[in-house]
């Protein structure tokens, strides 16, 4: 059942479905539809499928590769990244990036 498929694949990276239809502008009414046997249309299933990183073929059948095989930090990094509030994703980025590419502009002077 799809249901299930995307529950799994969901709480394996730390959101839910509701979530996902959520940050793609879908309905999440799809999700009760889901429970009770529906299954989605072939773009929105696409769209969910890109979206938690897995092909279509993993989503809807469990078999086989989930697309990106994840670290367990990884997931961890995806979970927390799921969570920042969309006004906030921008800030976020730009402070990472920036550290990122200078790391010895805030490596502790004491070292030297």
């Amino acid at each position: 059942m799809f249901y299930d498929n995307i529950y799994k694949v969901c709480r394996d990276l730390g959101t839910s479905p509701t979530a996902v239809l959520k940050e793609l502008g879908f309905s999440t009414g799809n999700v009760s539809k889901w429970k009770k046997g529906s299954v989605p249309n072939i773009d929105l299933a696409l769209a969910i499928s890109r979206k938690l990183g897995v092909s279509l073929d993993y989503l809807i059948t469990l078999e086989g590769a989930p697309g990106n095989t994840l670290t367990d930090s990884e997931r961890e990094w995806l979970s927390i990244i799921a969570r920042i509030p969309e006004d906030k994703q921008q800030m976020c980025k730009d402070f990472l990036r920036t550290h990122m590419a200078v790391p010895e502009k805030y490596a502790d002077i004491k070292k030297a």
